[in-house]
């Protein structure tokens, strides 16, 4: 079963810095696109695209993640002659000086190519090296450009607003972390069901819930973790191999 209820293109941005393995990603797009889809659109911001790269030929003959565009000013890609192999359209030069990051300009983008309709947008990309850029791509998380999921390191990053999580292949030990979108400091209202802290003592400011786990007696059974973030703006924190059943825009009480 595919990750959202409901027809959504599913795009795909990739952005400078560390990135998971293609083969540490398989899981995740196993998770999120139905057998046989593949993702409608991809997008490559500067650097991000020798990671575009390295992907489109791991997941070759499975995904297609040919970019529909290039943005960026380029100055942290690694050679400029991997442009030449694209068409010139595709290909988005920005100044250096720009106001927006390149990140913020691919998601931005991603939006715009969803042509008003619903899209479930992954981000790729951004862990390691400067500490700032982690945090000016955290700080999108609440904006109406953020990405419903951001492969991380080891981690996926969740967009959680109105939505019910339902959190499948985790063993005992298996970390889950909530926090708040930037910006935001208390406020909002979780149910949770099969971890090891439950909702009732998730602290009220600040990060909500860190380090925590499944419950042993839940892992052992094989059963999900289910969290309903029912108000407010939280990113959902969880091991990149985690199986999420996502139901956005829950009314359930």
């Amino acid at each position: 079963m595919a990750l959202t209820k409901g027809d959504k293109k599913k795009i795909v941005v990739f952005t400078g810095g560390a990135s998971p393995l293609p083969k540490d990603a398989a899981p995740f797009f196993k998770n999120i696109l139905e057998a046989g889809q593949k993702p409608d659109i991809a997008i490559a911001a500067d650097s991000g695209l020798e990671t575009l790269l390295a992907y489109q030929k791991y997941f070759s003959g499975l995904y297609d993640f040919y970019p529909a565009a290039v943005i960026g000013d380029f100055d942290s890609i690694s050679d400029k002659k991997i442009l030449e192999q694209f068409d010139g359209r595709i290909i988005e030069r920005a100044s250096p000086h720009k106001d927006l990051t390149d990140t913020e300009m691919a998601l931005k983008k991603a939006r715009n190519l969803a042509k008003g309709k619903k899209a479930f947008v992954t981000l790729i990309g951004g862990a390691g090296g400067r500490s700032d850029h982690f945090l000016g791509i955290f700080s999108l998380f609440g904006s109406e450009d953020a990405p419903d999921a951001w492969l991380c390191g080891e981690q996926v990053f969740w967009r959680a607003e109105r939505s019910a999580f339902s959190v499948g292949g985790l063993k005992a030990g298996d970390i889950i972390s909530i926090a708040r979108a930037f910006g935001k400091n208390s406020g909002g209202k979780i149910i949770s069901r099969g971890l090891e802290w439950e909702s009732p003592v998730f602290r009220k400011k600040g990060l909500p819930s860190l380090s925590n786990t499944i419950k042993e007696e839940w892992a052992k059974k094989g059963k999900a973790v289910q969290i309903n973030f029912k108000r407010g703006s939280f990113v959902l924190i969880l091991p990149l191999f985690a199986s999420v059943l996502l139901d956005a825009d829950s009314k359930r009480k």
